[in-house]
């Protein structure tokens, strides 16, 4: 599972507090990720990872789970 990169990422990108960072945690209202945050973010996870994210699957990323899940699901 990627939780452990995604938090680092998330951290690194928005200085989100680390506590906040849970596979249930909703980007816009736990996280207070804004659409330019939301940028920043998946060109960050593009980076990690080396690959493209969709954008309609960056439509789909409401929780930190559904990036988690995305990543392992391309990288599997």
């Amino acid at each position: 599972m990627s939780l452990e990169k995604v938090k680092e990422i998330i951290i690194d990108t928005i200085s989100c507090d680390e506590d906040k960072i849970t596979l249930d945690a909703n980007l816009h209202d736990d996280l207070g990720i804004d659409s330019l945050d939301a940028m920043e973010l998946s060109m960050a996870i593009e980076e990690a990872y080396g690959f493209t994210i969709e954008e309609e699957a960056l439509k789909g990323f409401v929780t930190v789970g559904n990036i988690v899940e995305y990543i392992d699901k391309k990288v599997a």
